[in-house]
């Protein structure tokens, strides 16, 4: 079968390779892959800036954004059957079977030692088959057949938004109104439709004019759309109490400090290169004391989250007709290398390979 592969850690090593398809042990599916999505951290593994191969192999199968049907099950597998339109979450437990792995959530894995399915020591989804143990995979309805490769990274978001209320209603009385999103790719884009699907008032904030595709889907939720360009944040006069930062750039991070209302908290869903500047720390940790405000980080997320974006997915497609759709924009085949995973315009939202 066909793979898009790389040598992990070596830039310029994007390739198809010819591989085995793999056998079904017990507990396992094999998943005829349908979808595949493209994000940065692909991105990133393409460039050599990280990615680790499964431990005897020198290579790395990409992708850990997908949809697939079930081709075939495991003798030890009972809740699912061929043909079945599927999701696999992306990280397995750590080695040691950690607290936090032991109880599910291997997202808050307190070793580091997990693996991850197209990033690190587990073969990804760009294939034609793949492989994944069944208590991992989550199934979903047919009508999300051509939007289902979208729920890994709505995923993310749905991991910010439940921690972000526990943490807060835990520690006081908390009804939130604003809430304010930094960036419009299409975790911003997701982010944005979360939020409202809570009824509060969102501002989401990018570089593109209010005439562009992102602008007009954020708009399509009847949140608020800025376009830093003309408004800066330094010039925004409203207080928000959730800002979901999805940018990356620390830069746009420190600008909105000042708008981060008491009591308010701030999820952080960009990785940050660590050679970009900061400045004016000391006020930063001021105003986190002196307002009550939570800043607080988020990564990946467990099977939990990815059940509760099944239905999500199927709220946000029944309340904005094709904002899904719109978000996948560029559309690419398995061999077609160079189109896939060449740098997106300014204009366009989200990359899939169409396996099938």
């Amino acid at each position: 079968m066909k793979a898009v592969v790389v040598t992990p850690r070596q830039a310029n090593t994007l390739r198809i390779k010819d591989v085995d398809v793999p056998k079904v042990p017990k507990e396992h599916v094999l998943l005829e892959v349908q979808k595949v999505g493209i994000c940065r951290t692909d991105r990133d593994i393409i460039s050599g800036f990280y990615g680790e191969s499964p431990k005897g192999s020198d290579y790395l199968v990409l992708g850990h954004e997908s949809l697939s049907r079930v081709s075939e099950v495991g003798t030890g597998v009972h809740s699912l059957k061929k043909g079945d339109l599927v999701v696999p979450t992306v990280r397995r437990n750590c080695f040691e079977n950690c607290l936090n792995c032991r109880a599910g959530e291997s997202d808050m894995c307190l070793t580091g030692d997990y693996k991850e399915h197209g990033i690190k020591e587990l073969h990804g989804f760009a294939s034609e088959y793949a492989l994944s143990d069944a208590k991992f995979i989550v199934k979903l309805p047919e009508a999300l057949k051509q939007v289902g490769v979208l729920l890994e990274p709505l995923t993310v978001v749905e991991k910010g938004e439940v921690q972000t209320f526990k943490i807060q209603q835990s520690r006081m009385k908390w009804s939130p109104k604003k809430a304010l999103v930094l960036g419009a790719g299409p975790v911003g884009l997701l982010a944005t439709a979360i939020l409202r699907l809570k009824c509060l008032e969102v501002s989401t904030v990018a570089t593109r004019s209010k005439d562009s595709p992102k602008a007009q889907l954020v708009m399509q939720t009847g949140a608020a759309y800025v376009n830093s360009k003309e408004t800066s944040l330094k010039s925004m006069e409203d207080k928000f109490d959730i800002v979901f930062e999805v940018t990356g750039n620390p830069s746009v991070a420190l600008e909105a400090q000042n708008l981060i209302e008491t009591n308010g908290v701030v999820c952080y869903l960009g990785i940050y290169r660590m050679e970009q500047g900061t400045e004016d720390a000391g006020g930063l940790f001021t105003n986190m004391v002196l307002g009550n405000r939570v800043h607080f980080g988020s990564v990946n997320a467990n099977k939990f989250y990815f059940e509760k974006g099944v239905k999500d997915l199927t709220r946000i497609r029944r309340k904005w007709n094709g904002f899904l759709e719109k978000i996948i924009t560029r559309r690419s085949k398995l061999e077609d290398l160079e189109r896939a995973y060449s740098p997106e315009s300014e204009e366009e939202i989200k990359t899939i390979i169409d396996v099938r």
